[in-house]
């Protein structure tokens, strides 16, 4: 088991630039999964106002989940389920989002509505597959661990913390793998900017 590890290949203060570049190296995967991970805090009602009218069927979730005053149990939001009055809805700030979406076909091009729609909050999308086998340097692609994440508002690839760039993401084998990931990097005209972190 274990986490992949992720290499910063990319950074840039344009978040359409950054998402640009991560397209270019999942066009490198041999394989990609069919569902993306799209994640964003999302902290004033514009941006959820902004992100529901795109995505109404995702998962939005508040910081500090209210409880069901019948029940007491804890109360979650689609979209579609979130308070409509501004002024309820501020009560639920931040939110998150964070679910997976189809990548593939006429759906994906919700990806690129989904970096335009993004707010000043820390935000994420993440495609995995499995990177080419390489039998030079004995990479090997490992479907568990590869695949390339956009970072925005970000530096990390836990996006925890804010940070006024957007950052691209490579991950490989839980083992690491520079040469892969410098490779990769040079593919888009980056270079390594970093020592790995803990991934997914």
């Amino acid at each position: 088991m274990g986490n992949s590890r992720a290499y910063p290949v990319y950074r840039s203060s344009d978040p359409l630039d950054a998402y640009a570049q991560a397209q270019r190296l999942c066009a490198l995967l041999d394989s990609r999964d069919a569902d993306a991970h799209m994640g964003a805090e999302l902290r004033t009602v514009a941006d959820v106002q902004r992100m529901v009218k795109l995505l109404p069927d995702m998962s939005y979730d508040p910081d500090r989940a209210p409880t069901d005053p019948v029940t007491g149990d804890y109360v979650f939001f689609t979209g579609r389920t979130l308070p409509v009055d501004p002024v309820e809805l501020e009560s639920l700030l931040p939110l998150l989002l964070n679910d997976e979406f189809a990548s593939e076909g006429v759906e994906a091009s919700v990806e690129a509505s989904f970096v335009h729609a993004l707010g000043k909050g820390p935000a994420t999308i993440g495609w995995r597959g499995r990177w080419p086998d390489d039998p030079g340097p004995g990479s090997l692609g490992s479907p568990r661990y590869d695949g390339v994440q956009a970072v925005f508002n970000s530096d990390d690839s836990d996006w925890e913390q804010w940070a006024d760039t957007h950052t691209v993401f490579v991950h490989v084998t839980k083992f690491g793998d520079l040469d892969r990931a410098r490779w990769l990097a040079a593919q888009i005209g980056g270079e390594v900017l970093g020592e790995a972190v803990t991934g997914w």
